[in-house]
C-alpha cells in the first residue's frame, strides 16, 4: 500500500479471502447501485452548522443587515481538499501536456469530458468558446475525411460507445467500430491520445462501461504504432510492467495510450 492510498475496509479485506463471495458482493452493489440514496445525516449537520453561521455572521459588525430573505446554502464545498476524480485528473493532464508539446494547429477530440475539451459527444456541448468547433457526428462515423486529422484524442469514451447508456444505438461491435473510425480518420504523422479501462480479460459490464485487456487495446488500433502506455489506479501512475501485480477489484484501472501513424 503506497502512501496517502486509501485503506480498505474490514469487511471488504475479509471479502477478498473468498473471491466468490467478493464477486458476489460487487455484483450486488453494482445492481442496486442506481437505488442508492444519499446519507441524509452529514447533510442536515452541514445545513445546521450553516443556519449558526449565519446567526453568528449577522451579529458581526457589517453583518447586521444580512436577512433571512438572502439565505442561500451551499453545503457540499466544505471538504478538507478539492474533490477531483483521479482516474480522470491524470488522464486529462496527460492528454492536455501531450498536445500542448506537439501544439497542433487544429486538435480533435472524439466525446472526452468537457473539461478536457468537447467537439463530438452523443449529447451535444451547448457552449461557445473562440477557437471551439462543435460538429455533429458519432463515434461509428465520424464526419472527416480519410487520414485528415494530424491531432486526435478520446479519453474514457470507447468503452460506452455501443451500450446506450448515453442514448446512442445499442451494437455490441460499437467500440471496434469506433476504433476503426479513429484510425480511418487519423493522418500520416497523426497523434491519437487514448483511454480506456483496462483489466487482464475483456469484458461488458452493461449498461455502465467495456472493459479491455491490454492485447485487445493494441488489436483494435493495429494500423498504428504505439508510442506509449501509462497505467493509472486511484493515487498510483504505473508501468505497463506491473500489470500482472495488479488487483483489478480496487478502483479501476485506465489504461492512456499515445498511439501514432507514421509516414511512409
Amino acid at each position: 500500500m503506497t502512501a496517502g492510498e486509501p485503506r480498505s475496509s474490514n469487511i471488504r479485506r475479509w471479502a477478498r479471502r473468498y473471491p466468490r463471495v467478493y464477486g458476489g458482493l460487487r455484483l450486488l452493489s453494482r445492481g442496486l447501485s442506481p437505488f442508492a440514496l444519499p446519507n441524509p445525516l452529514p447533510l442536515a449537520i452541514a445545513y445546521a452548522r450553516c443556519v449558526r453561521e449565519f446567526l453568528a455572521y449577522r451579529r458581526m459588525p457589517g453583518g447586521e443587515g444580512a436577512g433571512w430573505s438572502d439565505w442561500y446554502p451551499s453545503l457540499r464545498d466544505r471538504t478538507a481538499v478539492t474533490p477531483v476524480d483521479l482516474n480522470y485528473f491524470y488522464q486529462d493532464t496527460w492528454a492536455a501536456g501531450k498536445i500542448l508539446a506537439t501544439r497542433p494547429k487544429v486538435h480533435v477530440d472524439l466525446g472526452s469530458t468537457a473539461l478536457l475539451v468537447g467537439i463530438l459527444d452523443v449529447r451535444p456541448l451547448s457552449v461557445m468558446l473562440d477557437g471551439l468547433v462543435t460538429c455533429a457526428g458519432t463515434g461509428v462515423a465520424l464526419p472527416f475525411r480519410d487520414r485528415s486529422i494530424r491531432s486526435l484524442s478520446s479519453l474514457c469514451v470507447l468503452e460506452h460507445i455501443g451500450l446506450g447508456r448515453y442514448g446512442d444505438q445499442i451494437d455490441p461491435q460499437g467500440t471496434e467500430k469506433a476504433a476503426a473510425e479513429l484510425q480511418r480518420v487519423l493522418a500520416p504523422g497523426g497523434d491519437l491520445y487514448l483511454s480506456v479501462p483496462i483489466e487482464k480479460e475483456s469484458r461488458v459490464y452493461f449498461n455502465a462501461h467495456r472493459a479491455f485487456s491490454m492485447t485487445t487495446v493494441t488489436k483494435m488500433l493495429s494500423e498504428l504504432d504505439l508510442e506509449e502506455t501509462v497505467l493509472v489506479q486511484g493515487h498510483r501512475k504505473l508501468s505497463p510492467r506491473e500489470i500482472d501485480a495488479l488487483d483489478f477489484y480496487r478502483p479501476m484501472v485506465f489504461g492512456l495510450f499515445h498511439f501514432r501513424r507514421h509516414s511512409g
